[in-house]
Protein backbone atom coordinates (compact mmCIF):
# COMPACT_ATOMS: atom_id res chain seq x y z
CA UNK A 1 0.00 0.00 0.00
CA UNK A 2 2.49 2.52 0.83
CA UNK A 3 3.85 2.12 -2.66
CA UNK A 4 0.84 3.15 -3.99
CA UNK A 5 -0.82 5.85 -1.54
CA UNK A 6 1.65 9.20 -2.91
CA UNK A 7 0.26 11.43 -0.15
CA UNK A 8 1.39 12.37 2.53
CA UNK A 9 -1.69 13.69 4.38
CA UNK A 10 -4.45 11.93 5.89
CA UNK A 11 -6.61 8.98 4.51
CA UNK A 12 -10.15 9.30 5.27
CA UNK A 13 -11.35 5.86 4.24
CA UNK A 14 -9.34 2.59 3.00
CA UNK A 15 -11.55 0.43 1.49
CA UNK A 16 -9.82 -2.98 0.90
CA UNK A 17 -11.68 -5.97 -1.79
CA UNK A 18 -8.96 -7.95 -3.05
CA UNK A 19 -10.47 -11.80 -3.04
CA UNK A 20 -8.95 -12.59 0.06
CA UNK A 21 -5.84 -11.21 0.43
CA UNK A 22 -7.30 -8.74 2.34
CA UNK A 23 -4.87 -8.93 5.48
CA UNK A 24 -1.65 -9.29 3.43
CA UNK A 25 -2.56 -5.91 2.62
CA UNK A 26 -3.17 -4.76 5.77
CA UNK A 27 -0.37 -5.98 7.36
CA UNK A 28 2.00 -4.20 4.33
CA UNK A 29 0.03 -1.01 4.90
CA UNK A 30 2.57 -0.02 7.29
CA UNK A 31 2.71 3.49 7.84
CA UNK A 32 -0.15 4.23 5.60
CA UNK A 33 -2.71 2.76 8.36
CA UNK A 34 -0.92 5.50 10.79
CA UNK A 35 -2.64 8.27 8.67
CA UNK A 36 -5.92 6.19 7.79
CA UNK A 37 -8.99 7.25 10.09
CA UNK A 38 -11.23 4.91 9.07
CA UNK A 39 -10.71 1.33 7.07
CA UNK A 40 -13.60 -1.58 5.68
CA UNK A 41 -12.14 -5.24 4.40
CA UNK A 42 -13.83 -8.36 4.11
CA UNK A 43 -13.09 -11.17 5.69
CA UNK A 44 -13.88 -15.13 4.28
CA UNK A 45 -12.35 -18.27 3.56
CA UNK A 46 -11.19 -17.71 0.34
CA UNK A 47 -7.89 -16.70 -0.73
CA UNK A 48 -5.03 -16.30 2.28
CA UNK A 49 -7.98 -16.10 5.03
CA UNK A 50 -7.45 -19.76 5.23
CA UNK A 51 -4.58 -19.56 7.01
CA UNK A 52 -5.45 -16.68 9.44
CA UNK A 53 -8.20 -16.13 11.76
CA UNK A 54 -9.95 -12.59 12.03
CA UNK A 55 -8.33 -12.02 15.34
CA UNK A 56 -5.03 -11.69 13.63
CA UNK A 57 -5.95 -8.73 11.55
CA UNK A 58 -8.14 -7.27 14.81
CA UNK A 59 -4.97 -6.95 16.96
CA UNK A 60 -2.66 -5.41 14.21
CA UNK A 61 -5.83 -3.05 13.75
CA UNK A 62 -5.79 -2.76 17.79
CA UNK A 63 -2.27 -2.07 17.99
CA UNK A 64 -2.50 0.47 15.67
CA UNK A 65 -5.52 2.59 17.28
CA UNK A 66 -8.72 1.03 15.45
CA UNK A 67 -11.44 -0.22 16.86
CA UNK A 68 -13.12 -2.72 14.38
CA UNK A 69 -16.75 -3.85 14.21
CA UNK A 70 -18.36 -6.75 12.14
CA UNK A 71 -20.78 -4.40 9.49
CA UNK A 72 -24.50 -5.69 8.53
CA UNK A 73 -26.70 -3.83 7.33
CA UNK A 74 -27.14 -0.97 9.53
CA UNK A 75 -25.81 -2.96 12.62
CA UNK A 76 -22.85 -3.13 14.08
CA UNK A 77 -20.99 -5.84 16.40
CA UNK A 78 -18.13 -4.83 18.11
CA UNK A 79 -14.96 -7.01 17.83
CA UNK A 80 -12.31 -4.92 19.09
CA UNK A 81 -12.39 -6.15 23.38
CA UNK A 82 -14.89 -8.68 22.60
CA UNK A 83 -13.23 -11.59 21.68
CA UNK A 84 -15.37 -14.96 21.28
CA UNK A 85 -13.75 -18.50 21.22
CA UNK A 86 -15.76 -18.94 17.95
CA UNK A 87 -13.77 -16.17 16.21
CA UNK A 88 -11.44 -18.97 16.04
CA UNK A 89 -12.90 -21.32 13.81
CA UNK A 90 -15.47 -18.42 11.99
CA UNK A 91 -14.70 -17.99 8.17
CA UNK A 92 -18.29 -17.04 6.75
CA UNK A 93 -17.56 -14.02 3.95
CA UNK A 94 -18.36 -10.73 6.01
CA UNK A 95 -17.33 -7.27 6.19
CA UNK A 96 -15.35 -5.39 8.71
CA UNK A 97 -15.46 -1.98 9.20
CA UNK A 98 -12.81 -0.47 11.85
CA UNK A 99 -12.59 3.10 13.17
CA UNK A 100 -9.37 4.93 14.09
CA UNK A 101 -10.26 6.13 17.93
CA UNK A 102 -8.31 9.53 17.17
CA UNK A 103 -11.64 10.23 15.63
CA UNK A 104 -14.11 10.95 18.23
CA UNK A 105 -16.94 11.56 16.51
CA UNK A 106 -16.94 8.88 13.97
CA UNK A 107 -16.09 6.07 16.60
CA UNK A 108 -18.77 7.20 19.06
CA UNK A 109 -21.78 7.39 16.30
CA UNK A 110 -20.06 3.87 15.10
CA UNK A 111 -20.16 2.38 19.19
CA UNK A 112 -23.85 4.08 19.60
CA UNK A 113 -25.02 1.87 16.75
CA UNK A 114 -23.58 -1.02 18.26
CA UNK A 115 -25.27 -0.41 21.77
CA UNK A 116 -27.91 -0.19 19.57
CA UNK A 117 -27.40 -3.08 17.93
CA UNK A 118 -26.78 -5.10 21.01
CA UNK A 119 -30.31 -3.46 22.57
CA UNK A 120 -32.38 -4.56 19.88
CA UNK A 121 -31.50 -8.38 19.72
CA UNK A 122 -34.25 -10.96 21.15
CA UNK A 123 -32.49 -13.03 23.80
Amino acid sequence: VNKFVKSNGPINVLSIDVEGLDFDVLFGAGDVLDRTEYIEFEYHIVGKWFNYHVMDAIRLLDGKGFTCYWAGKKKLWRITECYHEYYNSFKGWSNIACVHRSQHQLAARMEDLFLKTLNSVDL
